[in-house]
């Protein structure tokens, strides 16, 4: 007995332990945009059907985006029930999928202690915890992202084409994939200088995301008018005024943000090292063709290069980062495995910091919205007021507030509320006979003629409730 339990992979331990600690959260209340967006998606077609048509769910809901998020969110209501503890069990479960791709994409590419290490990085970092068991689409996003990567370099093209496909109508940001693979293999024909079947059967397959989206656009275009959500196409800017700044905030967060300068020393050491040891000359471009294993890490470099590219052109948000990051988690384990061999030396107490400077920034004082376990104090609080709303006012009560708590009354199945309120205004209409608002929404209410009934702290916020004067 005991030794099938030393046989047992560490991974699936780690794996394990991490779903049972995520166990804690599956009860929490949908929060931001899962709450206003993406659970009311998935809501939406559990209560009429589940279709990957555009038309399928209100614009408002789909943004434009590809449904297949909305989908398996939906397919799970449909399994498991309506719950606040479903979603976030589908979360959470892609979640634990995505550590176990990424631990056999870095075990094959690598070792497996390198594999293992890798999947250590991921699973401790706040903004991976924080989104693990949330419903929205970074997660997904990046394990199909991750299992394509796989595939490619397993030279499994069928399955590249698959989740490829998969990813892409997840989020239209996968497009980086048919990019970076077509880029990938264009070097690789220019460096063998010779164009044969094999490479164009491979770039034909790795078109098949784009063919798929190509569709779904054009049926966008006859359902819903246009092709792209027209709010969200104003957020994208090619000017470099737009892109500077967001690219800079990808960068921080990437190689500094939650104690990840810990990533950016191991990087910078183990790159000092190798130019080092490689001192008598390099030519850069000879570098990535003296074996397959330097190839294939040069697709990492391609595909993340290429991912901040398109990421930078849009809106920014810190979980967007989640796709290229497991990427990341990998080639810093390799390096930091590398360091070791070359420098002979004890190095646990460096694995040590590595485990644990992250939970430093498990919960921060500065709101940044889903990207730590902040948000699981903000959403106590204003759990705990809704409470307290319900004990005075009832469904047909009108009450005022404003994005995200707005929604949180609409549905009692966000988590919030035990009854559906049905008349839910903007927090300054004087019609409304309550009043919720909190310090981090846009809501500038005049308290004259409101009085004071509950206001609850937490880490970095204060939410109200008010009630109007008879």
């Amino acid at each position: 007995m005991i030794e099938k339990i030393k046989a047992v992979n560490p991974v699936y331990l780690l794996i394990l332990l991490f779903f049972l600690f995520k166990l804690n959260h599956i009860h929490h209340p949908y929060f931001w945009d899962e709450l206003g967006v993406y659970s009311r998606a998935a809501l939406y077609m559990f209560d009429h059907q589940i279709s990957m048509m555009p038309n399928a769910i209100p614009p408002e809901l789909s943004r434009g985006h590809p449904l297949l998020c909305s989908v398996i969110f939906a397919v799970g209501y449909r399994i498991f029930g309506p719950h606040v503890w479903a979603g976030h069990l589908v979360a959470l479960l892609f979640s634990c999928g995505l550590l176990l791709v990424l631990y056999r994409l870095a075990r094959d590419l690598f070792s497996h202690e390198v594999g293992l290490l890798a999947c250590v990085l991921l699973a401790v970092q706040p903004v991976f915890i924080a989104q693990s068991s949330m419903v929205l689409p970074e997660i997904m996003l990046a394990f199909f992202c991750t299992a394509s990567i796989y595939a490619y370099l397993k030279e499994r093209f069928f399955q590249v084409a698959l989740f490829s496909t998969l990813a892409i109508m997840t989020k239209e940001t996968a497009v980086v994939l048919p990019v970076s693979f077509g880029l990938h293999i264009l070097l690789i024909m220019i460096w063998q200088k010779k164009i044969d079947k094999e490479s164009l059967t491979k770039l034909g397959l790795i078109s098949a995301p784009l063919c798929a989206w190509g569709i779904f656009l054009a049926v966008q275009k006859l359902q819903n008018g246009w092709f792209f959500f027209p709010l969200h196409s104003d957020y994208v800017s090619f000017s470099f005024a737009d892109i500077y700044p967001r690219l800079f905030y990808y960068l921080s967060f990437i190689f500094k943000g939650q104690g990840r300068y810990l990533w950016s020393a191991v990087i910078i050491l183990s790159a000092a090292m190798f130019l080092v040891k490689n001192s008598g000359g390099i030519k850069i471009y000879s570098i990535w063709r003296r074996t397959e294993q330097q190839s294939k890490i040069l697709l990492f470099i391609i595909y993340i290069a290429v991912s901040l590219a398109v990421s930078s052109l849009n809106f920014h948000l810190a979980r967007y980062i989640l796709m290229i990051m497991p990427l990341i988690a990998c080639l810093v384990a390799a390096q930091f495995f590398y360091l070791s061999q070359q420098t002979r030396r004890e190095v646990l107490w460096t694995i040590l910091l590595f485990l644990t400077v992250p939970f430093l920034y498990y919960k921060t004082k500065v709101f940044n919205i889903d990207a730590d376990m902040n948000y699981a104090d903000i959403v106590a609080a204003q759990q705990e007021i809704i409470t307290e709303l319900n004990q005075h006012a009832g469904p047909d009560t009108t009450v005022g507030a404003v994005f995200p708590v707005y929604h949180a009354l609409l549905d009692k199945r966000a988590g919030y509320s035990a009854f559906d309120y049905k008349k839910v205004v903007d927090c300054g209409d004087k019609e409304a006979h309550y009043v919720i608002f909190s310090s981090l929404d846009d809501c500038r209410k005049d308290r004259k003629g409101l009085n004071l009934l509950q206001k609850r702290k937490d880490s970095i916020s204060t939410t109200y409730l008010y009630m109007r004067n008879e």
